[in-house]
């Protein structure tokens, strides 16, 4: 049996696996070596749905991943209330904020999303391109608060069920435990700390824990560096997991229902 936890303070409970779906649409690995991203939504949405009755019910995407139509059809296959959907946005204004709420719910098919972040807040706003190659505007927190205070009303009004960040900054991840509007954030760990914007990997494990402690949820993600360790997945995997105490969930890019199985697993085998 899978083990659910709740997301810090908010109403949503997960499976500590949560099925990451970038490699349905994305390729990932090792430059020159990259795989994957060739499902069809057809396809992808049966994957999730078989993961579903696998335990995993915590599905994560985002607005540019390009996978917003393979959950569209795992949703129409599964009974709604029985997953948890993370979605993501570059939103920067209250105006975009309450664009991307509106834009969520169309394209995943669904009358409320359970959770949306801003994606990937960095330190101090940057100019971006996204998976797509669309540049953007990244902004810092405090230039992204308009867009949050939309999705907190939008949260007021039943679309959204809970509202975060995502970030792989280590300062940022500091800033997010005296916000109150963040109730969930996701960041990146892996063991070679490649993918920790500012400081060290001990700096940033001590921040992750100061925001589960402040009682927020916390997922992490990158846990393979977009599947540049594919070939120490289990040894990563497993790092990642012995920091259970301070961690809810691990989103984990998987392709098919045999990664869900391993990985569910190495979670059994790894989590008291």
């Amino acid at each position: 049996m899978v083990e659910k936890v709740r997301l810090g303070g908010s109403d949503l409970v997960v499976s500590r696996l949560c099925y990451g779906t970038e490699p349905f649409a994305i390729e990932k690995g090792p430059d020159g070596l990259k795989s994957q991203g060739d499902l069809t939504p057809e396809q992808g949405g049966m994957v999730l749905r078989d993961a579903l009755g696998m335990g995993v019910n915590f599905w994560d995407t985002a607005d540019d991943y390009g996978t917003h139509p393979h959950v569209r059809v795992g949703l129409s296959l599964v009974d709604r209330g029985d997953v948890v959907v993370a979605d993501k946005s570059n939103a920067l204004t209250f105006e975009e904020g309450e664009r991307a709420v509106e834009f969520s719910l169309e394209s995943l098919g669904t009358e409320y999303v359970d959770l949306l972040l801003l994606h990937n807040v960095p330190l101090r706003s940057v100019h971006r391109t996204d998976t797509s190659g669309k540049p953007y505007e990244s902004g810092n927190l405090e230039r992204r608060m308009g867009a949050l205070r939309a999705w907190r009303e939008a949260k007021e009004s039943g679309l959204v069920r809970a509202v975060g960040l995502t970030t792989h900054s280590t300062g940022i991840l500091r800033q997010a435990v005296d916000v109150p509007e963040v109730e969930v954030v996701c960041t990146t760990l892996n063991l070679t700390g490649m993918v920790v914007e500012d400081g060290s990997l001990a700096e940033h494990l001590d921040a992750i824990r100061a925001v589960h402690d402040a009682g927020k949820g916390v997922y992490v993600i990158k846990l393979l560096h977009a599947g540049r360790l594919r070939e120490r997945a289990d040894e990563a995997i497993t790092w990642a997991l012995r920091h259970h105490e301070f961690i809810d969930a691990w989103n984990i890019g998987m392709y098919d229902t045999g990664d869900v199985a391993r990985n569910l697993e190495l979670l059994d085998e790894t989590l008291p």
